[in-house]
């Protein structure tokens, strides 16, 4: 992960650095979580009876619980101790809550249902990215350089082989398995068969904006996000239409048609700062296009590079 700093008509590599140790490197994530992944600190250090010591605990934008274990290089039981940790979670919610209550004060209702492993190293190996896979967790390394940059990227899904025709052997990103249809299909129960078809449409054209998006459910709204959410949709019945909340920086889009309209800032979504109503009847008669529609969803992924 070379990173080059342009003066003039030239580049210059910039030599990267290494932390003292990796409590330096944890530190510095953890106070600055809330800027890099949208992820309010609850604690660090948690020391549980069975299951070890945790080394940050933390509720993400959709009120799910966050693991975060850290690595200064690699290390081959980063992600068994991170499952060890959610396990905890999952079997002391009680716990999870009183300790973000104390250390947040009032929050949501917390999504046991989704919780999330994240795991944060220089580099990891097949084996690593093959158990990511299976656990539903999520891989970031960083580099850190010398002139004070940190970059941090999501690490891509593992690759698998697959013999062709006349036995010639071809690389293939192993997918991630999809969240199970019967989740999706609930939100759709009762929406017409113009709102489905839009809804698959507009599903497929999002999830094709790029490999790093994940789709999950929660039991009011569909999510789209990479490190923090894109999209959330709510399917509403009653006015036989798609709601999407949609993200920005600092509330900025380009949105020449006025599909879009602030969320007022008493309902405190943070950057998640635009509604947008997609209706099949607009579509159909060309008030606006699905081309249309993807240009600020479009924007709202880019907010998150």
């Amino acid at each position: 992960m070379p990173a080059f700093i342009k003066t003039g008509k030239k580049l210059k590599k910039i030599s990267q650095k290494e932390f003292k140790n990796e409590l330096e490197l944890h530190k510095l994530i953890d106070s600055n979580l809330e800027e890099i992944f949208n992820i309010r600190f609850i604690k660090d250090e948690h020391i549980t009876e069975k299951h070890g010591r945790i080394e940050t605990l933390g509720i993400d934008e959709s009120d799910r619980p966050v693991v975060i274990e850290y690595k200064k290089t690699k290390d081959k039981g980063q992600l068994v101790q991170a499952n060890r940790y959610i396990t905890w979670i999952r079997q002391n919610p009680d716990s999870f809550e009183l300790m973000a209550r104390e250390n947040l004060g009032k929050i949501n209702p917390i999504d046991f249902s989704n919780p999330r492993i994240m795991c944060l190293a220089q580099e990891y190996s097949i084996n690593d990215k093959c158990l990511a896979l299976s656990l539903g967790a999520e891989l970031w390394k960083y580099r850190y350089y010398k002139n004070g940059m940190l970059m941090i990227i999501r690490e891509e899904e593992p690759e698998q082989l697959i013999k062709g025709k006349r036995g010639k052997a071809t690389i293939k990103k192993i997918g991630r398995q999809p969240r199970p249809a019967r989740t999706v299909e609930e939100h759709l129960k009762g929406a017409s068969v113009e709102v489905k078809k839009l809804f698959h449409l507009l599903n497929d054209k999002i999830m094709g904006i790029s490999s790093e998006i994940e789709r999950y459910t929660t039991k009011t709204e569909i999510l789209y996000k990479t490190s923090s959410n894109i999209a959330c949709i709510a399917i509403q019945n009653k006015k036989d239409g798609i709601k999407c909340l949609l993200r920005t920086e600092k509330d900025k889009m380009r949105d020449p048609k006025r599909l879009t309209s602030k969320i007022p800032k008493r309902f405190n979504y943070g950057n998640i700062t635009r509604s947008l109503f997609i209706s099949p009847k607009k579509i159909k008669n060309k008030k606006y296009t699905i081309d249309d529609v993807m240009d600020v969803i479009v924007q709202s992924y880019n907010a998150t590079q």
